[in-house]
């Protein structure tokens, strides 16, 4: 014999009041325990700001040490203030001139934006403000070699170098200044006149 998989109609449902539509039955309300209202999350907590892998002040100490190579671009030698760094950069003089006596803040970071979220890999002017916005010169490029030098005969010297599309960077200095590269890191790097 066929028994019923359900309940009868009457056990589960009841009627609202005197119906003019038959179908119309709703459920019981079950007892929910009352809750205190509680206050909303605290919003999350701001991000960090861009940070830099590097940065100091450097003067130029000479143009084309080797002497004059390509008509655009020259090759500055400086030192930095701060941390005694030497450095070699290639830079587009017919867009950014710079002259031996020239003062400058370089910047080295992995991203341009400025809540420190990582680079995309591109770049739009959408708008919006990066760390770019800040400075006159700016290059992407990649580290491609980091090695030591100890041929001075005094302490240990790194040398950290770095391709912008072809324009070369080579920074040499205490060892202590290159603990956050790393090889095969994308790098944009930063400067503006002092």
């Amino acid at each position: 014999m066929w028994a019923p998989l359900l309940p009868p109609l009457s056990a589960t449902y009841t009627r609202t009041q005197p119906c003019k539509n038959p179908c119309q039955f709703s459920q019981p309300t079950p007892a929910f325990p009352s809750r205190p209202l509680t206050p909303p999350p605290p919003p999350p907590p701001p991000r960090k700001m861009v940070e830099h892998l590097f940065e100091d002040i450097f003067t130029v100490t000479r143009l084309d040490p080797d002497g004059k190579k390509f008509d655009r671009v020259s090759r500055i030698e400086a030192r930095s203030e701060q941390f005694d760094m030497y450095m070699q950069l290639d830079v587009a003089t017919e867009v950014y001139p710079m002259r031996a006596g020239d003062r400058f803040t370089m910047v080295l970071a992995p991203t341009l934006n400025l809540d420190g979220t990582p680079d995309t890999g591109f770049y739009t002017q959408a708008g919006r403000k990066t760390l770019a916005d800040k400075f006159d010169y700016v290059m992407h490029g990649k580290l491609y070699k980091i090695s030591e030098d100890s041929s001075s005969g005094q302490a240990t010297k790194v040398e950290i170098y770095a391709s912008f599309g072809g324009l070369l960077m080579m920074l040499k200095g205490d060892p202590s200044s290159a603990a956050s590269f790393e090889l095969d890191q994308r790098l944009f790097l930063l400067i503006r006149k002092v």
